[in-house]
């Protein structure tokens, strides 16, 4: 009867001691589930302080490009409250304080191969941004539920996020085809408003020129004597001046009193001619001949009749009593016609020799006023065999185009090429007020593609060296592939800089027409096709291109293409020259300030 009493006692004793053990443990097993709570908690609260910070930190950062819009400190702080006050933490709003924005300069650990941040607001490149909820900030902080039974009753959070502008190396790769001079000649009279006579003014040998042979009559001359005396000018041109502006509804060169028609077996009768010949020395019986087309036999013959004419040449006639006599020179055979044995050539253009300047002045007669195959016989078919200061400057824009011929075109607004050297002086200067780590370099390209400047923090040098040359400095074509080859070569040499962006702006006001970097024949499919190819090894190689096209003439399908291949923007700008002079100003100030911003921290 004793046994079953001790067996009670035993379970008596068991059940006890797991009441003991449930009462221990259940403490513990609280603090488990505060624990897994409130560290589940606190984890939600900074995963979403941090993403917040990221935020803020992002557009901070993107502000500090923008010194056109004012303030970049004052535009990043408020950027960073704006952007955090979207982002919510356990679903409540929260906000920072002017104390919790740092801006810097981001600078490369090149031992580490990381930026490091260093606080500055010179010139700052980077914002440093902390988001709280921590005691005495006015997000307060975190409230915890379970840790209250062991008197914890909340926890300081916080999370901090660095941004900077990421430095860019840009590559500039801009066309200097021929028909970078098109919206300056006269085929395009009646599209644009071209400046035949900017180009003339800004050709040097003119009215301030002290060697210009009437430089000494420049104060008693108006202002619109002045205009048309302001450039160069050789034999009669001296007395025709320019001449009237061309306009697109109702020019007509018959009329302008700059330009002398000479025709091709076609007799003259003009009045301002007959008297400068006249002044010359020339007698009735010379003028005649000189006026006469009847002994235009050949386009030889007419060459010398026209270069007597316009003073480029004196005629040693041979005929008695004739300027030769007086002039003392050595007379022809005395017939009525102008040999080549029997002229002198007398004016000079720019510093050239007689020789050289005489074969300028046969093509110029021949091969440009006297053809009806030239651009502006074919714009207007009343230009052909009229002889003038705007015609001259046309032959030189269209037949002596590059710097080999006639340098002192580089020194001349001719358009778009004028308009692109200012947008890429825009371009330097808005990049060299952002006192950024960005680096330019430039290509350039027409039927070949060439490297011109390496990757430089001095932009000037770029800039300076684009505005020394002119449309079809080298060569005349349009090689799009070839201008983003050389690019490419440079945004992955051994001068990129790996931490930078690689960013490529590319110009044209054409269409591309060399299939090959070392092709020459024309061939526009092919020519389309190498940039479309180039474009994708671009891509490959991380590189963004932002595509400038100028002017209705240029295949914007192939530029908008190109562009998005490479994840860039195309833009596009045409109207007169001052109207995409203008629009290419803010194309360049956009893609100048248009930095992308990534997170350090």
């Amino acid at each position: 009867m004793t046994e079953p009493r001790k067996f009670a006692s035993n379970a008596h004793r068991r059940r006890g001691a797991t009441a003991v053990m449930v009462a221990i443990a259940i403490p513990v097993i609280i603090g488990f589930a505060a624990l897994t709570i409130d560290v589940g908690l606190i984890y939600n609260t900074k995963t979403d302080l941090q993403r917040a910070a990221d935020a803020a930190a992002l557009a901070a950062a993107s502000r500090l490009g923008d010194y056109a819009s004012g303030d970049v400190l004052t535009q990043g702080r408020e950027a960073a409250m704006a952007v955090t006050a979207e982002n919510s933490v356990l679903n409540k709003r929260i906000t920072i304080e002017d104390s919790d924005i740092t801006f810097g300069r981001a600078i490369l650990n090149k031992q580490t191969g990381q930026f490091d941040f260093v606080p500055t607001n010179v010139f700052p490149d980077a914002a440093h941004v902390v988001v709280r909820k921590t005691e005495g900030s006015s997000n307060g902080s975190l409230n915890l539920f379970f840790a209250r039974i062991f008197g914890k009753q909340s926890q300081d959070v916080t999370a901090e996020a660095i941004a900077m502008l990421l430095p860019r190396d840009i590559a500039v790769v801009a066309e200097l085809s021929g028909s970078h001079s098109y919206d300056s000649r006269f085929q395009n009279y009646k599209r644009t408003d071209i400046n035949l006579h900017e180009v003339w003014s800004d050709l040097p040998g003119g009215i301030d020129d002290v060697n210009t042979l009437w430089a000494d009559d420049a104060a008693t001359l108006s202002d619109e004597e002045l205009a048309q005396r302001a450039g160069p000018a050789w034999g009669l041109f001296k007395r025709l001046g320019y001449g009237k502006q061309e306009t697109p509804s109702d020019y007509d060169p018959n009329s302008d009193p700059g330009l002398i028609k000479l025709g091709y077996r076609s007799n003259s009768s003009n009045a301002v001619l007959e008297n400068y010949l006249y002044d010359q020395g020339y007698n009735d019986d010379e003028i005649d001949v000189i006026m006469s087309g009847d002994q235009d036999k050949n386009s030889t013959a007419y060459t010398n009749r026209v270069a007597v004419a316009l003073g480029l040449a004196n005629w040693n006639s041979g005929m008695s009593g004739g300027r030769w006599e007086s002039a003392g020179g050595s007379g022809g055979n005395g017939n009525e016609s102008i040999a080549s044995d029997e002229i002198v050539w007398v004016e000079k253009f720019g510093d050239r020799s007689l020789n050289e300047s005489a074969g300028i002045w046969k093509d110029y007669i021949k091969n440009y006023v006297q053809s009806s195959r030239s651009s502006m016989a074919k714009a207007n078919g009343d230009m052909r065999y009229q002889f003038g200061l705007k015609t001259f400057v046309d032959y030189l824009l269209n037949n002596r185009a590059s710097h080999e011929q006639t340098p002192e075109l580089a020194d001349t607004p001719h358009y778009p090429m004028q308009a692109v050297k200012d947008a890429v002086g825009h371009l330097t200067y808005t990049i060299e007020n952002l006192h950024s780590n960005d680096r330019l370099s430039l290509e350039i390209y027409a039927t070949r593609a060439v490297h011109e400047i390496d990757l430089t923090n001095d932009y000037e040098k770029v800039s300076n060296r684009l505005s020394e040359m002119q449309a079809a400095h080298y060569t005349q074509s349009t090689n799009i592939g070839g201008g983003i080859l050389r690019g490419i070569e440079t945004l992955t040499g051994a001068n990129a800089n790996p931490a930078s962006r690689k960013v490529m702006v590319l110009l044209t006001d054409g269409m591309a027409n060399i299939g090959c970097e070392t092709c020459t024949s024309y061939d526009p499919a092919g020519g389309a096709l190498y940039a479309r190819e180039m474009a994708q090894s671009a891509a490959a190689a991380g590189i963004q291109i932002f595509t400038v096209s100028v002017g209705i003439d240029s295949d914007m399908n192939l530029m908008n293409d190109i562009a998005s291949t490479t994840g860039g923007t195309h833009f596009h700008a045409e109207g007169t020259i001052d109207e995409y002079s203008d629009q290419l100003d803010a194309v360049f100030e956009q893609i100048g300030g248009s930095q992308q911003v990534a997170l350090i921290k």
